[in-house]
């Protein structure tokens, strides 16, 4: 399933592995100070970044960030919004993570309609692609995206604030009237502000604005099926089950993973958090209960690498295989994908990983950064720490935590 790169923003913990071997003949920048040598050098019109618009490339050069190893995180979403798979490759090639290409871009044909949109919306504005400022839209655009969260508040107020941000910047915008006078390119801005409006928390009145912008989008001619994937995702992470298959539905040619079929099981127990567990050989998902008032409950926040990094080390230690197997619960994101926990379950059938049905659910965690440990007595937090770094690290913490001895 190709994700949209809202999807991609989970935050990962970890003591980083070293950059990816680069063939002798790539640029590999892996600094600020060599790509400021590189866009000081580079001849105008041959660089991989010439490709994105001129927004998306102040936007994609802002939102690097370099660790001591190299690039840390890599900016998506005007790169999947503005290139070809193949431009992509060559971007990505530029910093040494070609394999991060894997799954972005769009079609020629695409990418030609978008680029067809920005010539005509540029004339009629009496202006080049060049030369044309950025329009209002998109410069609130970039505040959005660029602007710096706090990632030491815990994730709901975060998200609130993050929310809130976007309404500042976008309630006058997304509104049928102006949404009917926007031009194309804007419209496309207004659709991927709303996708990040709706990741984060979604609520109807933000899910009713990106179902407004495709609507006009459809109404234009722009929007193809492919277009619908984050409001499909939104569907699926809510539990809207029943729209999501409406959605696939009306546009058969998303490409969407499979929803395994939720299976009623016995009834659940008031105030307990729940999550989706699946049954693969069955093709079929159950939304199970957990008891945190337990005299010891571990409760492992998880799924990206360095979480599978945990989860094998674990799995590799008998003190901690036997811990673990009776106290702790893997536990993901609802907007985690079904194909990634499924391939965790297949890769460490000991240490399954659940989907939280609802992460509100789970109000006793406050950051959903992976991986994070709570260790619990008796439903009373008594412990947490995040990250991966090793076993030693790990059962000093555990013991802090009066988890092992």
């Amino acid at each position: 399933m190709k994700l949209s790169p809202l999807f991609l923003l989970a935050i990962c913990i970890g003591v980083p592995s070293p950059a990816p071997a680069v063939a002798a003949d790539e640029v590999a920048i892996a600094s600020k100070a060599q790509l400021a040598l590189y866009l000081q050098s580079v001849k105008p019109g041959t660089s991989p970044l010439d490709r994105l618009s001129t927004g998306g490339r102040k936007r994609f050069l802002a939102q690097l960030d370099f660790g001591p190893r190299g690039l840390r995180s890599v900016p998506l979403g005007d790169a999947m919004n503005d290139l070809t798979h193949e431009q992509a490759v060559a971007l990505f090639s530029l910093f040494g993570v070609k394999a991060y290409a894997d799954g972005v871009g769009l079609s020629p044909a695409q990418r030609e309609r978008i680029e067809n949109e920005r010539r005509l919306d540029a004339k009629a504005r009496n202006c080049s692609l060049d030369t044309c400022p950025e329009s209002a839209i998109e410069r609130h655009y970039d505040d959005l995206v660029l602007a710096k969260s706090d990632f030491s508040m815990p994730d709901v107020k975060r998200f609130t604030l993050d929310r809130q941000r976007y309404d500042r910047l976008f309630d006058d915008y997304q509104t049928p009237d102006a949404i009917g006078v926007a031009s194309s390119p804007d419209l496309r801005l207004l659709k991927r502000a709303a996708e990040q409006a709706v990741f984060f928390i979604p609520d109807a009145k933000h899910i009713d604005q990106l179902r407004l912008d495709l609507a006009q989008m459809q109404q234009r001619g722009m929007a193809m099926d492919s277009d619908y994937g984050s409001l499909y995702q939104v569907f699926i992470a809510s539990r809207r089950f029943d729209e999501a298959a409406k959605l696939v539905a009306d546009h058969p040619s998303m490409d969407v993973e499979i929803v395994p079929t939720l299976k009623e099981g016995e009834s659940l127990p008031h105030g307990w958090p729940t999550a989706l567990t699946l049954d693969d050989p069955q093709g079929v998902m159950v939304r199970q209960a957990f008891d945190l008032s337990a005299p010891l409950r571990i409760v492992v926040v998880a799924s990206c690498h360095f979480s599978q990094d945990a989860a094998r080390a674990i799995d590799g230690d008998p003190q901690l295989r036997s811990l673990f197997a009776d106290n702790a619960i893997w536990l993901a994101s609802q907007d985690e994908s079904f194909s990634s926990v499924r391939k965790w379950n297949q890769s460490l059938p000991d240490q399954i990983i659940h989907i939280a049905w609802q992460n509100d659910e789970w109000s006793m965690l406050d950051s959903w950064a992976m991986p994070t440990f709570y260790v619990f007595r008796h439903g009373r937090l008594v412990k947490k720490f995040s990250g991966w770094k090793d076993l030693k690290t790990l059962k000093e913490s555990l013991k802090q935590a009066q988890a092992m001895s």
